[in-house]
């Protein structure tokens, strides 16, 4: 049975034009694109898809990074598919780590992106590393249903 998963391209991927690299490396890897979408971010959206995460990680400024950073730019949605099980974390692993600078060379980020989670820090913004992936199957199942209306 396949297993499925979701990813989000943020939108330093889009200004790189990263898209075809980026899924390409998914289908090298023999995971394929079910569905996708072309999406412009609005507040309530994006700060739904990140309460999770603004929950536990309890910064003050944290919102407004995540404002400043997606809202009123465009991303691209995947629903994504392997035939192999638990294609959340063979997805994970192809990405990287969080942090682009220490995310290996043969990952998404390590090749792809050149940012750090200290620039970041020192600019107080969000780290741009190109990519959102689902960190787990249920996590999965709402951000597919979230985002695919």
């Amino acid at each position: 049975m396949a297993s499925r998963t979701f990813i989000m391209l943020k939108p330093d991927a889009i200004e790189k034009n990263l898209e075809s690299e980026i899924l390409g490396f998914f289908k090298d890897h023999g995971i394929e694109v079910v569905r996708w979408d072309t999406v412009l971010v609005d507040e309530p959206l994006i700060m739904n898809h990140y309460q999770e995460v603004i929950e536990k990680l309890g910064l003050p400024d944290f919102p407004n990074r995540i404002r400043s950073y997606f809202v009123g730019k465009t991303v691209r949605i995947f629903e994504l598919e392997s035939k192999e099980n638990n294609v959340v974390a063979k997805v994970r692993e192809l990405i990287g780590t969080t942090d682009p600078s220490k995310a290996g060379p043969d990952t998404i980020r390590g090749k792809y992106s050149n940012d750090s989670m200290d620039l970041a820090k020192q600019e107080q913004r969000l780290v741009h590393n190109l990519i959102h992936a689902s960190d787990s199957d249920e996590n999965a199942y709402k951000e597919i249903k979230l985002w695919f209306k």
